[in-house]
């Protein structure tokens, strides 16, 4: 009986279309992979997929839009993952954990701003997203946001404020010439960013809380400084093929930060570069509280 599970096929004919097949992975326990799903051609078809597996892997599927509902059928399914094909549109599913798109032509993922999400891993790679996701903040579970192999070109940071359990940020080899934020950008739990082979050529952090950031990739750019120390627990910084500049460079070497470079300082990159950002207005207004209370006090000990 098990061999006779451990490939089962689904013949299908609809209108000619190619029909789909279901296999049982023997390379991941629990797991179902399906090739060449059409959706929603299949729909009515899709019940014979066996229901009770938590992994399902689909390869060379065509869909046009998935539905938020699609494994409803699927009574345990904790991971989609899919490859190949085109997954034009994606409603993210609040009960999943994980959800993997790879080279599946995504042009949008939608997450609707009143559900809750469980999501855990969004990984959407060799796609065609050419923006972060809207309302990408209600993934508030979220550890993993992998959107490497991309279209994108803008990318506004604030747009992730809410993601306090987010860990790992990759969105190398897009097309990024700039990186903004309409205020502070606060990423609590954040331990290492993926920012190489894009089009930056300035990189301002100085609204950016990470506390807890480790590891800095942002090699094959066009970058010549940035405020390293806005980010006070860094300790390896990748910047490979970057105009960047001697000075700059020069000023890290006595610090515990390990600095990743084949290639040598660009003796052309000069002007002026700070290492720290400038005060915000509310850290100026905390200093002229302090120095106030200071003073108050010394006019009271002078007093008596």
């Amino acid at each position: 009986m098990q061999v006779i599970l451990a490939i089962l096929i689904v013949m299908i004919s609809l209108n000619g279309i190619k029909p789909f097949s279901v296999q049982k992975d023997s390379n991941w326990d629990n797991s179902i992979k399906i090739y060449d799903l059409n959706w929603p051609a299949d729909a009515a078809s899709i019940k014979k997929i066996p229901k009770h597996n938590t992994i399902y892997f689909f390869f060379d599927a065509i869909v046009d839009i998935l539905p938020y509902n699609f494994t409803e059928p699927f009574e345990k399914c904790e991971i989609i993952r899919f490859s190949g094909g085109s997954v034009k549109s994606i409603h993210i599913n609040p009960k999943l954990d994980d959800i993997f798109l790879y080279n599946t032509s995504t042009e949008n993922v939608i997450i609707k701003p009143d559900m809750f999400y469980k999501l855990r891993a969004f990984r959407c790679e060799d796609t065609k997203l050419t923006q972060i996701p809207e309302n990408i903040n209600r993934l508030k579970h979220l550890k993993i946001l992998n959107l490497k192999f991309n279209l994108i070109e803008i990318v506004q940071m604030d747009q992730l404020n809410g993601l306090d359990n987010l860990e790992e940020l990759q969105l190398s080899f897009n097309k990024i010439k700039h990186i903004y934020s309409d205020g502070p950008v606060s990423l609590p739990s954040l331990k290492s960013m993926y920012l190489d082979r894009n089009r930056l050529q300035h990189f301002d952090v100085c609204n950016w809380n990470m506390p807890s950031l480790s590891h800095l990739n942002l090699q094959v750019n066009n970058l010549t400084h940035f405020a390293i120390y806005q980010f006070p627990t860094l300790q390896a910084l990748r910047i490979y093929e970057n105009p960047v500049n001697c000075a700059w460079t020069d000023s890290l070497k006595n610090t515990s930060i390990r600095l990743y470079s084949r290639t040598s300082c660009d003796e052309k990159s000069v002007g002026a570069f700070e290492l720290d950002c400038p005060p915000t207005n509310h850290q100026l207004k905390q200093q002229i509280s302090s120095v106030s209370d200071r003073m108050q006090k010394l006019k009271t000990c002078c007093k008596i």
